[in-house]
Parts: structure tokens; C-alpha cells; sequence
């Protein structure tokens, strides 16, 4: 069995930012990834400094590269069990490779739980889109719409509404509350009585 100083287990930007801090302070690191970033789908990726526009599986692959020449390992799997032994922690990768560290860092980010609606799947990450600080510049201007499923998508408009003002928001009749129905998720928020509008 392998001993390593810390075990990343995600390899996505997070993942690799780490591993890449970590193996430059001369600690023994292994990423686990299992291959399957939430922004694969995407074309490309904004907001990272230098790169962007750039598409996502290459920020892995300079990642990757960069991991590596520090002498840091990396392997494709799933950890599937992971055990506080000791002084440290023993992960068990699907294939049964069993790995021991000091340290675990997890790093497999979100997953997105999509609506049950018809073709949305297909069109995830490039004409539905899941981050506007990500791509909402690339659809400023436009008719955009945010499928609401919890009440918390009504604040989710407001951001939206940065980069349009044709915008509509579809939800259930049930999700909202009579209070969220009767102010509509489209107009500002007021300020109270008295309140400067400007500071």
C-alpha cells in the first residue's frame, strides 16, 4: 500500500490548485479523479485570470502538467471508501487499490440535480446554462429565462437580471409564497422610507 502525505480527491481546479501548492512544498500528493467535472460540457470556461475563454479540459490538462512536474502523482478512479486509521486515513479506490495518508482534502465540487424536462440534458452548458458569472456575458443583452424549482431562484433572477432587462422566470405555482407572488421577482428591491438611493 502507497503512503502519501495528502490524498486530493477531485481533480478539477480546486483539486489541482491544491495538489499544485501542496507538491511545491515538498509533500508526497496523489489526486484521485474520477474524470467527470461539473463544466465539461462547456466549450469554454470564464473568470479564471489568463485563461479565460479558454476550454475547460485544457486548464485540466496545463493543470495536470504543472501537478506533475513537482513530482506530484495523479490517477483516474473513484475513491469508494475512505477510513480514519491511526494517525491518518486509508482510501479504497474502485479498482480495490487501497491508499494511506496523512491528510484528505476533498475537493469533487457540486453536482447539478436538473429539472425532469424534456431536452434540457442535451442542452445543458450551452444554451441552458448554470452560472451566470460564468456565461452571462456570452448571452448579455438577450431573452434569457431562470426555471425556478426552489423559492430561492427568485434571488437567482435578480442576478441574472445584470445581464438583461427581457428576462422571464418559470416556476411551479406552488413553489412561491403568497408574499414572493405578490413581489415581483423583476423590480428592485425598494429602499426603505428615507433611505439614500445613493451613498
Amino acid at each position: 500500500m502507497n503512503h502519501y502525505d495528502v490524498i486530493v480527491i477531485g481533480g478539477g481546479a480546486a483539486g489541482l490548485s491544491a495538489a499544485l501548492v501542496l507538491s511545491r512544498a515538498r509533500r508526497k500528493v496523489l489526486v484521485v479523479d474520477a474524470g467527470s467535472p461539473r463544466n465539461a460540457p462547456a466549450a469554454h470556461m470564464h473568470g479564471y485570470l489568463s485563461r479565460d475563454g479558454m476550454p475547460p479540459a485544457d486548464l485540466l490538462a496545463v493543470g495536470h502538467e504543472e501537478v506533475r512536474s513537482y513530482g506530484g502523482e495523479i490517477v483516474d478512479g473513484t475513491v469508494t471508501d475512505l477510513v480514519a486509521c491511526g494517525h491518518g486515513f486509508t482510501a479504497l479506490l474502485a479498482g480495490g487499490r487501497r491508499i494511506s495518508s496523512r491528510r484528505v482534502l476533498v475537493t469533487t465540487g457540486l453536482r447539478d440535480e436538473l429539472p425532469d424536462i424534456p431536452g434540457l440534458r442535451d442542452r445543458w452548458a450551452r444554451d441552458v446554462l448554470h452560472c451566470p458569472y460564468c456565461h452571462g456575458h456570452e448571452v448579455r443583452d438577450r431573452r434569457l429565462g431562470v426555471i425556478g424549482g426552489t423559492p430561492g431562484a427568485v434571488r437567482y433572477t435578480q442576478i441574472v437580471r445584470q445581464w438583461t432587462h427581457d428576462l422571464t422566470y418559470f416556476t411551479s405555482p406552488d413553489i412561491l409564497t403568497a408574499v414572493e407572488i405578490e413581489v415581483s421577482p423583476m423590480d428592485p428591491c425598494p429602499w426603505p422610507a428615507g433611505a439614500p438611493e445613493s451613498q
